[in-house]
């Protein structure tokens, strides 16, 4: 009875609410399940929810983790992962890793105990050590990876295709003859940004007179402008630059303004995302468009339809990015 009292100070919910939930009582909404199984789990209590869920076979709740949950790529994901698990009746619960290998375990170790019924998940860039996410997936829990996947065989995942992404937007900054390229990178050791570099470099392989630059930038925003502009300054001939995403995008569209170059008149610039600003920016700044909502719901979709048929083999989808041309990379305004 300890554990039932803690966890109603936690919630702040009468004894008797919480006895349901772990009853699997049906006048439980499936919001206030889903906070009494997250207390329970933050204290490690586990016999009822156990015994719950040997009753009911299922607990309805899939367990989301993220990296950061206010990145607006991974917030567009949640909120299409949400429009198709809610319409089945489950509710998900949120856990962010922060980037963070040892979080993104604790996030895995928890659901576990809640007894989810799946778990949805992009990788930290931290993560190299896969056994806990390998633990996950021998205890029969399905699981589908999206957008940042690991490499590991026979899995569920949702991805993008980045290396057609940067393709794209490097194709379009040549079309607009552009001759000394920049990719500002994120760590190439993360897969996203890795493809997305290759995608850079074969679209100018065999181009003439092309010269290119590659900055791999990982550290604070501060260190990363300094880098930047020590890299503008030791390179004036710079006429094209392909940002990794869009929020480094509008970093870089701000330094440029700061530093009286003019865009797109002396440089061009293009980003990665299509961020909601990335369209109201003064020029407004061209994207290769992710698709984050059909990414969650298609991340969504093939975890219920595994929950459905469990017999069901691992399946891959990776969608197609989408250019979108705005005035920051163009010879003339549109």
């Amino acid at each position: 009875m300890a554990g039932i009292k803690e966890i109603s100070k936690i919630t702040g919910l009468s004894l008797a609410t919480v006895s349901r939930v772990f009853n699997n009582s049906s006048l439980v909404s499936p919001k206030t399940r889903a906070k009494v199984m997250k207390a329970a789990a933050s204290i490690d209590y586990q016999p009822n929810i156990m015994a719950a869920s040997l009753r009911s076979g299922k607990s309805k709740i899939i367990g989301v983790v993220v990296p950061e949950v206010n990145n607006y790529f991974f917030s567009g994901i949640i909120n299409g992962i949400e429009q198709i698990v809610s319409d089945s009746g489950y509710n998900i619960i949120i856990s962010q890793s922060h980037e963070s290998q040892e979080k993104e375990n604790e996030a895995l170790n928890s659901f576990l105990k809640l007894q989810v019924d799946g778990i949805l998940i992009s990788i930290s860039k931290e993560t190299t050590d896969f056994s806990s996410i390998q633990k996950i997936i021998k205890s029969n829990v399905p699981v589908v990876f999206f957008d940042r996947v690991p490499d590991l065989k026979n899995i569920n995942s949702v991805t993008l295709n980045d290396y057609k992404g940067g393709y794209m937007a490097t194709e379009h900054l040549l079309n607009e003859n552009c001759k000394n390229l920049l990719h500002i990178s994120g760590d190439s050791k993360v897969s996203i940004f890795g493809e997305r570099q290759k995608g850079f470099l074969d679209a100018i392989l065999n181009k003439n007179s092309i010269e290119y630059t590659i900055v791999e930038l990982t550290s604070s925003i501060e260190m990363d402008r300094e880098i930047l502009k020590k890299t503008f300054e030791t390179n004036p001939k710079i006429d094209g630059i392909f940002a990794y995403g869009d929020e480094m995008g509008l970093h870089v569209l701000n330094l440029l303004k700061e530093l009286h170059i003019d865009i797109p008149g002396k440089v061009k610039l293009i980003g990665f995302g299509n961020a909601n600003f990335s369209g109201l920016t003064q020029p407004k700044i061209s994207t290769v468009d992710q698709e984050c909502s059909q990414m969650g719901e298609l991340t969504a979709t093939l975890l219920l339809n595994t929950l459905k048929n469990s017999k069901s083999g691992p399946k891959t989808k990776v969608l197609s990015p989408r250019l979108i041309v705005r005035e920051s990379s163009l010879s003339t305004k549109v």
